[in-house]
Formats: structure tokens, sequence, C-alpha cells
């Protein structure tokens, strides 16, 4: 019987970004974080480089530090929710050079069903302008940052319940026992003890919206 003849699949050529900074940016990062570095992509010129989420602050420290290229300026950090999809959270670190005009982006991939509030670390150690940014993630998302020096909530209440930017947040609020607050409670009745005068309030309060919604005949 014939020996089978195995065919070789031949490997896939690296990605190199067509900006020659940023060429150089994911050199350097294949070259020190070789293992951390799963995958590079560009669109329209810009280039993401997706990596492992327990690695994003030393490469950050990397890119901040090199001599050629130094990124010193964080420019914004954000998050995308994709609930069908795990890992579900993308965490975006837009980051740039004031001095070479190197730009770039990292992605992390963190949050399952085992960790609904998953966890990162801050690069508030790299960036101190990441303190704000990783709060609002935070805050919006419930994604943590270990080792952050003040992570609380930026937008929302102290007490607030749940992350608004999550795409199974209800668009009505989440109902809530007495006392009401955050928008539940209605003009008509006292705020209760310890609530801001700028608490968000509504015409008809809890009450009203609870109540059977009456068709419009007009619709019918």
């Amino acid at each position: 019987m014939a020996e089978e003849v195995q065919q070789q699949v031949p490997a896939q050529p690296i990605f190199t970004p067509s900006d020659p900074l940023a060429a150089a940016s994911v050199a350097l990062l294949r070259e020190r974080w070789a293992n951390d570095v799963l995958d590079v992509s560009e669109y329209r010129g810009d280039t993401t480089v997706l990596v492992r989420p327990e690695s994003i602050a030393q490469i950050c420290l990397t890119l901040r530090n090199a001599p050629d290229l130094r990124y010193n300026f964080l420019s914004d950090i954000t998050a995308v929710d994709w609930p069908e999809r795990e890992p579900r959270y993308d965490v975006l670190y837009h980051v740039h050079s004031l001095e070479t005009r190197a730009r770039l982006a990292l992605k992390a991939q963190v949050g399952d069903e085992d960790t609904p509030q998953p966890e990162m670390p801050t690069v508030t150690n790299v960036w101190p302008a990441a303190n704000f940014f990783e709060r609002e993630i935070f805050d919006l998302f419930g994604i943590r940052f270990s080792g952050h020096p003040n992570l609380t909530r930026i937008l929302m209440p102290s007490d607030w319940v749940g992350h608004p930017l999550r795409k199974d947040y209800p668009l009505t609020g989440i109902s809530l026992p007495e006392p009401y607050w955050g928008g539940q409670v209605p003009f008509n009745r006292p705020l209760p003890p310890g609530t801001g005068q700028q608490t968000l309030r509504s015409e008809e309060g809890m009450e009203e919206r609870t109540k059977p919604r009456v068709p419009d005949e007009r619709n019918s």
C-alpha cells in the first residue's frame, strides 16, 4: 500500500504595518513580548496590536521607554461589549508619541461567564492620565483594574447598581426597593435622607412606570 504523503502547509507571513513607526513598534513588541502579542491588524493606516491582558502594563512600559519611539501620550482608553462572544470585552488603548509622531492601538480581551467582573492591570504607573479613563470603564462596563489608586465610580452615583454601557443593561433602568433613588423618585415625594439635591427625578416615578401601558387607539 502506498504511503500517504503529508502535505506541508506553508507558514503564514508575518504581517508588517505599512507605517514605518508602527512597523518598528510591532517589531519591538514581537521581540520583547513574543508570547503576549496575539495578532496585528491594520485598517486605513491605523495599526492595532492584540495582546494578553495580564501583560498590558509591561507592554505599555516598553512602548513608553523605547528610545526611538517614546510613546509618551495616552490619548484614550475605551471598551466595547460583545455579549455573544468570549472573551466578552475589548479594552482599547490609543497611544501616541508627541516627539516622533508614532501612533498605535493596543487591544486586550477579557471577561466570560466565569468572570462577570473581569480584571486586568492598571497602566496608571505608566501614564497617570489612565486614572480617569480606567475609572470610567470600571463605572460603565464593570471591568476592574488591579493596582489602580482609586478605583471608584466617576459618572454614576457611588451606590448605583449595574454598569450602564453593558449591552444587557436594561434601557428602562433597574427596579429597586424603597427608598427610590437615581431617577426613580417622583417629584411629589421628598428625597431620602442623604440623597443629593441633584439626583435625577422623574415626573411620575416608579409607580407610574410600573402601571400597565394603555394601548393608543390611534395606532390600532
